[in-house]
């Protein structure tokens, strides 16, 4: 399996494609992939997206840096094997399933998304807990999702509910595609103080969890869910190691 991994000229046409499948969001691949050329891709995107978020942080950091308090907590409350786990798999996967795994319609994938929506809700609305708390209501939130996947699977599954679900991810995908993306930037507001101003900031705070989102989103669709959650997850790890970095040097 050969990679072409140091040559520029790859990661700026991985960048075009990105830029195009922005505009135009595609339901459908422009072409069937062999598994090299989606880890060959996935790498471009992982670095494209990388170099993305450096430009973005680095140009909002100038004019306003808001503190992330759910990155400074999780570092207290967790190990730094627990962290790693909780950071890199757990929180990558659940978002993974809730934002983008439901970008290629399925009933099962939209029960699933909404089973995630549901745990979401249930911890920040109803119990008023993080969303990594796994000792305040875990057990009851967790049933959340499953009570979810029970009911809807087999609604979504109807003919006719499902014939209607897939001509609307036909017709709408490029406004279901920004939907989802807007949902998942917007509600990392969260990890900061909701303060009038924050609130009144929230696209510029949240820009670089929208630059994830539509990259996250690309790989999915592109390259298929695994491929987005590693990128996900590799993304994660850069944070993961700052994280340590920073408490052994407390």
């Amino acid at each position: 399996m050969r990679l072409n991994l140091l040559r520029p000229r790859y990661y700026w046409s991985e960048f075009k494609r990105l830029k195009a499948f922005v505009i135009a969001p595609d339901h459908n691949p422009y072409k069937s992939l062999t598994i090299s050329e989606k880890i060959e891709g996935t790498w471009f995107l992982f670095v494209v997206k990388f170099l993305l978020a450096i430009i973005v942080g680095v140009t909002i950091g100038i004019f306003f840096d808001p503190e992330n308090k759910t990155t400074i907590s999780m570092a207290a409350r967790f190990s730094a094997s627990e962290l790693f786990f909780v950071t890199v798999i757990a929180l990558p996967l659940l978002e993974e399933v809730g934002f983008r795994l439901s970008l290629r319609f399925r009933p099962v994938f939209l029960a699933l998304t909404l089973g995630v929506f549901g745990y979401y809700i249930a911890s920040k609305a109803l119990y008023h807990v993080k969303l990594s708390d796994i000792h305040t209501h875990f057990t009851e939130r967790v049933t959340v999702i499953g009570a979810i996947l029970i009911i809807s699977y087999p609604l979504l599954s109807i003919p006719k509910v499902k014939k209607k679900l897939e001509r609307l991810w036909q017709t709408h995908f490029k406004w279901i595609f920004y939907i989802f993306c807007l949902t998942f930037a917007w509600m990392h507001i969260f990890n900061y103080e909701l303060s009038t101003r924050h609130l009144l900031l929230m696209p510029l705070i949240t820009l670089p969890k929208l630059v994830s989102a539509v990259c996250f989103g690309y790989a999915r669709i592109n390259y298929g869910f695994i491929y987005s959650f590693a990128i996900h997850a590799a993304n994660n790890i850069i944070g993961f190691i700052s994280s340590v970095l920073i408490s052994s040097s407390d």
